[in-house]
């Protein structure tokens, strides 16, 4: 559980409990992958990811990108699905009407690295 008071600081530099709570399972996702690195120094060999994640959203470190910085609209995501699945179907055999565990598992890492790739924008 967190402090009140820091709390209380997060959401309000969040803009909700719910992004809150967004910011922070993403962000440890992220953490608790092999080779992940924090974005601030920590002390001694703890490694307690709330708490860095916490670090991290109290010195303006990370934040949640709002939907229009992501470049697309619900809609257009649905178009680009689409268009993802047409190209997708076309190289490979036809699909079948049933969703297979290797498939969730594809669907499952393509949506990690889209994840992951709206968290750390590479800066030209």
């Amino acid at each position: 559980m967190l402090d009140i008071d820091i709390e209380e600081k997060l959401i309000k530099k969040v803009g909700g409990k719910f992004k809150l709570t967004t910011l922070i399972q993403k962000r440890m996702v992220e953490l608790h992958r092999p080779g992940a690195k924090s974005l601030i120094k920590i002390e001694g060999d703890r490694r307690d990811l709330r708490r860095i994640v916490v670090e991290e959203i109290l010195q303006e470190k990370i934040q949640l990108a709002p939907r229009e910085e992501v470049g697309y609209s619900l809609e257009e995501e649905k178009e680009l699905l689409e268009k993802q699945k047409i190209t997708t179907s076309q190289e490979e055999e036809p699909p079948s009407p049933e969703i297979y565990g290797s498939d969730i598992k594809k669907i499952k890492e393509q949506r990690i690295k889209e994840l992951a790739q709206l968290l750390n924008p590479k800066k030209a």
